[in-house]
């Protein structure tokens, strides 16, 4: 079953139509569907998949081959002596052709001279021909450094690119038979993220609960060393960014604490920091308005929701699956979860506050100095516009206290400069009946229950 990715399928639908040769990279997280995306792509149209693997430059030029031939019906030629043969090949071809390299890194990696010899067939031949060439990876850093960077050969050859994300909160549901109520697609959400891969794991006969029982807390199955085994495969030294992620989980959110937690010195955790920032794991959180570089009150934060979950729960907490307590372990989430998803359900918040509201803030996320604390700020300068907003992930409706203490914060001499005050409250159990009549007569309050607006 394909889910979604309308927008990148039309994308590549469109580029297809151009009648022009392409060189596309379409790159992102491992996992992530790309795979999938290009098969779905190619299943109407004439065209090669490749998927590149470990394996020595001849070899990999032998199998590719043998995909070129038996696609073209040639028996003449038996196998490309070198990579410039097959681009010549290729190029002599009228037909619209696509050929889909996968896993490209895996071309380049033990031999760095074949995305020079890219280069060369692409401005020799490719580039006059009608081939439509997409190169795919999972391993960011290297796609980003080799590939797209102004440093790379390829530089200043690919006619686009895409960079795959994760599905968004909205959309996971279509992975699912079974219609989830809100609370239990926030919980898989803030477990899995929106890793297609991850979500075809859960089965829709069971409950979040049983699902996380045997599909993660199980050492049988594919998500109980999922996240381990990415870092081994993506990192050197992948220990010290466990020791990094484990101390983030646990709250150890200012560099000193992550520092003492772990015994790495300064110089060296913020390289690996650094690293863990680039794959979209980690990131460094201030407070809205303020200059990343600048800001002394910088917070760090594990982003990828399945690392989050992952390195909260199954990471600390290995012993208790391998010696087959995994109940106690599920009594352990359910005694901590409301912390741990009232963050998730903070970062919907501000990923949907744009939709909700329909107006553009483009500062938004967290305010917080030593003595208040504000869970969504967006920011237009330009319209002088500021929207304050509340998350509330509690089981009781919420009141209007909520609304009298956000009025308050928002009353703070720094947010003078702003002329018009928005302000929002999400609520996981909705609002009681007071506090629906008043924003319905004041037009700066919006409420949202779950992910929908209410008034």
């Amino acid at each position: 079953m394909f889910v979604g990715r309308k927008r990148e399928l039309a994308y590549l639908e469109e580029r297809f139509a151009r009648e022009r040769p392409e060189l596309l990279i379409l790159y992102g997280r491992r996992r992530v569907g790309k795979t999938e995306l290009t098969k779905e792509f190619l299943r109407a149209k004439r065209g090669i998949y490749y998927l590149a693997e470990k394996l020595p430059e001849k070899l990999q030029l032998k199998k590719l081959s043998e995909k070129v031939i038996e696609f073209f019906e040639e028996e003449i030629i038996r196998d490309f002596s070198d990579w410039e043969m097959l681009f010549k090949y290729l190029a002599s071809k009228r037909e619209r052709c696509v050929l889909v390299i996968d896993e490209f890194p895996y071309l380049i990696e033990r031999e760095p001279g074949i995305i020079t010899a890219f280069q060369k067939g692409w401005d020799e031949y490719l580039s006059q021909s009608n081939v439509f060439l997409v190169l795919t990876g999972s391993s960011v850093s290297v796609m980003e450094n080799r590939v797209l960077s102004y440093k790379s050969p390829l530089y200043g050859r690919r006619t686009g690119q895409l960079l795959l994300n994760q599905f968004p909160f909205g959309e996971i549901g279509d992975f699912f038979e079974y219609e989830y109520e809100f609370d239990d697609l926030l919980k898989i959400w803030g477990t899995l993220g929106g890793v297609p891969f991850y979500l075809k794991q859960f089965e829709s006969n069971l409950d979040y609960y049983g699902n996380v029982l045997e599909k993660i807390f199980n050492q049988g199955e594919v998500l109980f060393a999922e996240a381990e085994f990415l870092l081994n495969e993506e990192l050197r030294e992948p220990r010290n960014y466990f020791a990094i992620l484990r101390a983030i989980s646990l709250g150890k959110r200012k560099l000193g604490e992550v520092i003492n937690e772990t015994g790495i010195d300064k110089s060296s955790i913020m390289k690996y920091i650094s690293v863990l920032n680039l794959l979209g794991i980690v990131e460094k959180e201030v407070p809205v308005g303020e200059a990343p570089l600048k800001s002394k009150k910088g917070l760090y934060r594990i982003v990828d929701n399945f690392f989050r979950f992952y390195f909260r729960y199954v990471f600390y907490y290995k012993d208790l699956i391998l010696t087959d307590q995994k109940e106690r372990l599920l009594s352990v989430l359910k005694e901590t979860e409301n912390r741990f998803f009232s963050l998730t359900y903070e970062d919907l918040a501000r990923s949907v506050v744009t939709e909700i509201t329909g107006s553009n803030y483009f500062e938004i996320g967290r305010w917080w100095d030593r003595n208040t604390e504000i869970d969504l700020v967006g920011l237009d300068r330009e319209e002088k516009r500021i929207l304050f907003g509340e998350v509330k992930w509690s089981e009781r409706p919420v009141g209007t206290d909520v609304l009298r203490n956000l009025r308050e914060k928002s009353n703070m001499p720094r947010w003078d400069g702003f002329e018009k005050k928005n302000y929002v409250i999400f609520s996981r159990s909705g609002f009681i009946e007071a506090l629906i009549e008043q924003a319905k007569s004041d037009g700066s309050l919006i409420l949202v229950h779950g992910n929908k607006r209410v008034v």
